[in-house]
């Protein structure tokens, strides 16, 4: 363990990967020392793992297995806050948190309902939700029973690992065909965050509109910093990937039963401190849970999130940790219209000519790029949220929806000229 000189609050990011990159500067500029406890030894995450910076903290911890070591050594720190950054590291954390900073705390009985999909789907149900129909199982005869007993027979299906994440390893079978080929080609096998599917989830496909809603809790309070709405479109045998994502205004006239269905999911899971990132399919029944994700919203949702409002995941994470947890409001007020494009690619290879995006620059509501593939750069197949960060986002900003709306059909119609060298791919 490298440590600076450190007289500042002390504050922990287990595996700071991803938005939660993002705290770090923000800590030290509220007057806080910002800490990375790192566990990580899976297979490399390009752009999520690339955001860790080491020399962003004043020490760095290393885990090697041992919880209690790890806690002694991050206790002697004295931090006044533990959080984490990919789920992978909620267990850690955990620990961490009830041993150390047991304010904020979630309820570690249901720590499994925060992690696997599951679970979570059954704690919700056990408070009384609405959830999609599901089996969970490691033997593909179980799966074949519950089609038949649920009357599933024909209907589309979505096969993913319970511990995903971002997309990574979902897929459908429309009409049920091929189910059980995915099956097998799951079970057993690691995905890009290192998690072995032991079990498969089988569910039946939702339909609908599907929104996510960012919050930070604290004891049991949730205050909502943004309602995002997704626009996702078939790729090949995959659920499907991000098309765009439009940041929506706190309404609950427009939004009250999606709002409360969402916090009362976070309770139903223990969740009652820090980050969470909730996405629910509004269905013509009503609003159904996809999943909890107990940490902050990804891909960079949160520095988008500030452009929207001015606030984020981010600075109320700064509030909780300056003790304002009592004082965060319910909701938030949007400043201006925003969406964050994602661009596309529907080869893996080398990009020949990434210079056409340089056309979006002209566009109304042209605001900025976020990690735009350049040039020379090698891509993937655009086939979840790891792979659609190859290519990166352009964030529209105006005070006219319609306006952000045409500009997007106008970056498809760019990318439409887009040319990956298939050939020089590795």
């Amino acid at each position: 363990m490298k440590v600076k000189n450190m007289d500042k609050p002390v504050v922990a990011v287990v595996r700071p990967f991803s938005s939660s990159a993002l705290l770090a500067p923000a800590l030290r500029e509220a007057g806080f020392s910002p800490v990375a406890v790192m566990d990580y030894d899976g297979p490399a995450l390009a752009p999520m793992q690339s955001a860790y910076e080491p020399s962003a903290y004043d020490a760095v911890i290393n885990h090697h297995g041992d919880a209690d070591e790890t806690i002694a050594r991050l206790g002697a720190l004295k931090p006044v806050a533990v959080f984490h950054g990919a789920e992978a590291a909620l267990e850690l954390a955990q620990r961490c948190t009830d041993a150390l900073a047991p304010e904020f705390s979630n309820d570690p009985a249901l720590m499994d309902a925060r992690r696997h999909k599951y679970a979570m789907h059954q704690a919700v149900a056990a408070a009384g939700l609405p959830v999609p129909r599901q089996i969970c199982a490691s033997d593909p005869a179980e799966v074949a029973a519950w089609i038949d007993r649920e009357k599933l027979s024909g209907a589309d299906l979505v096969i993913k690992p319970p511990a995903s994440a971002g997309t990574v390893g979902v897929s459908r079978a429309p009409a049920g065909q091929g189910w059980r080929e995915q099956f097998d080609a799951m079970i057993g096998t690691h995905d890009k965050l290192g998690v072995l599917a032991d079990e498969v989830l089988v569910q039946e496909q939702l339909t609908g509109t599907e929104y996510a809603i960012d919050t930070i809790s604290h004891r049991g309070r949730h205050s909502i910093t943004d309602i995002i709405k997704y626009r996702r479109v078939p790729f090949g045998e995959g659920i499907a990937v991000y098309d765009s994502v439009e940041w929506l205004p706190y309404d609950r006239d427009a939004y009250g039963e999606l709002i409360d269905y969402g916090l009362a999911s976070l309770d139903a899971v223990g969740l009652r401190n820090w980050a969470a990132h909730t996405e629910i399919m509004m269905t013509p029944e009503g609003p159904r849970l996809l999943e909890v994700n107990a940490r902050l919203s990804g891909a960079g949702n949160p520095a988008v999130t500030h452009i929207a409002s001015g606030e984020s995941q981010v600075t109320r994470t700064i509030d909780l940790v300056r003790g304002r947890g009592p004082e965060m409001p319910p909701g938030y007020t949007l400043r201006q219209n925003v969406m964050a494009v994602f661009l596309m690619s529907h080869s893996t290879g080398i990009v020949r000519n990434a210079e056409i995006y340089d056309l979006a620059r002209e566009l109304p509501s042209y605001h900025s790029p976020v990690h735009v593939a350049r040039t020379g750069d090698h891509v993937h197949a655009s086939t979840d949220i790891f792979a659609s960060m190859t290519m990166g986002y352009i964030i529209l900003a105006h005070a006219d929806p319609e306006q952000i709306y045409a500009d997007r059909e106008a970056i498809r119609k760019i990318e439409k000229d887009l040319v990956v060298d298939v050939e020089g791919a590795e």
